[in-house]
């Protein structure tokens, strides 16, 4: 679902309930006061949605695939703080914007609002190659470079360390999964 349904301006809406002959300003001031515990109910429930959202991406299977990152790769005194820096993240690779996905026809560069109805008239409806042909991933793997380096040379990353990395979520994760390693500094 989107979450700019929730977004509701509630002393906007009784201004809008009311006949247009009752829209004085001392009744829509009263409106206004009388709509605040409904706004404060909406926040709380929209705060309540962010955050269980936010718990579902962090299930078990992640969070146990981080940890056992963390704890071979990362520095093990830091591996409870999530808020550090340089730690590996599991990232989910799902696109969860809420935003549609639209339809392009070959050839054409126009930018459509929205997709047509199928079945209309004079409507050719055709993927673009790059869209077929595209990899989307299940779920990233974001390691820091200090990680993967070499130990006598910073600049340049250990293949073998790469390789290990690979294996290890390979070996963690769930099978049929597709995964993307990224490299940050």
């Amino acid at each position: 679902m989107n979450s700019k349904v929730l977004e509701i301006k509630f002393p906007y809406l009784a201004a809008l309930l009311l006949p247009v002959e009752l829209r004085k300003q001392r009744l829509l001031a009263v409106l206004s006061v009388l709509t605040i515990p409904f706004s404060a109910v909406l926040a709380l429930l929209t705060g309540m949605r962010k955050e269980k959202l936010q718990e579902l991406k962090y299930n078990g299977q992640v969070c146990r695939l981080e940890y056992c990152l963390n704890y071979r790769f990362g520095e093990l005194k830091e591996i409870d703080n999530i808020n550090y820096k340089d730690r590996i993240r599991v990232l989910d690779g799902t696109d969860s914007d809420g935003k549609p996905y639209i339809i392009y026809r070959r050839g054409v560069n126009a930018v459509y609002d929205k997709p047509k109805k199928r079945g209309e008239r004079n409507q050719v409806i055709l993927n673009r190659r790059a869209v077929n042909n595209q990899t989307f991933y299940n779920f990233t793997v974001e390691c820091p470079k200090r990680w993967l380096v070499l130990s006598d040379n910073k600049n340049k990353i250990d293949e073998q360390k790469v390789l290990e990395l690979r294996a290890v979520v390979n070996t963690y994760k769930t099978k049929g999964k597709i995964w993307n390693l990224v490299i940050c500094n």
